[in-house]
């Protein structure tokens, strides 16, 4: 009886509710998945779990606003580096947002290489090379992401 109550009052008190954050993309880091001035709808990590490849929204001490990448890995998965500078997340080969192959170069091979063979403490978030994200600024932890995408709209070339 007690256990139920206590289970009824965790339910109850919720102290995270599910929030929809509607926002627009700005700048082409994501350039050939979401494109600049595209409308795009967050929906909390309260709402429900993200998913590899999904879009996430997070922060960043780097930047003042919240970036989008690309969630490619997730704790527990393991990196592989190339000699060719490519790398591969669980054995499937990292590619950028036009279906090209990621390749690291100078430090952040470096740094890449020192995350490979062990499990990822983080969440590995990227877009094209270059950008901000995790191969560039490491591995984000939980509690930066803000959410996942639902696009709003296609992107349509005018």
């Amino acid at each position: 009886m007690l256990l139920s109550v206590v289970i009824l009052l965790s339910v109850l008190v919720d102290p995270t509710p599910c929030e929809i954050i509607e926002t627009t993309i700005t700048g082409d880091s994501m350039q050939g998945i979401l494109f600049d001035g595209q409308h795009i709808t967050v929906h909390t990590t309260a709402c429900g779990g993200f998913q590899r490849y999904d879009h996430v929204l997070f922060t960043h001490d780097e930047t003042s606003n919240a970036v989008v990448k690309q969630l490619w890995g997730m704790p527990g998965d393991i990196v592989e580096v190339k000699k060719n500078g490519s790398f591969t997340i669980n054995g499937v080969k990292v590619l950028t947002p036009f279906k090209k192959t990621y390749v690291l170069l100078g430090a952040y091979k470096t740094r890449m290489k020192k995350l490979a063979g062990r499990p990822l403490e983080g969440y590995m978030l990227l877009g094209h090379p270059g950008s901000l994200d995790s191969v560039r600024v490491g591995l984000i932890p939980e509690e930066n992401i803000i959410g996942f995408v639902k696009r709003d709209e296609p992107h349509i070339e005018n």
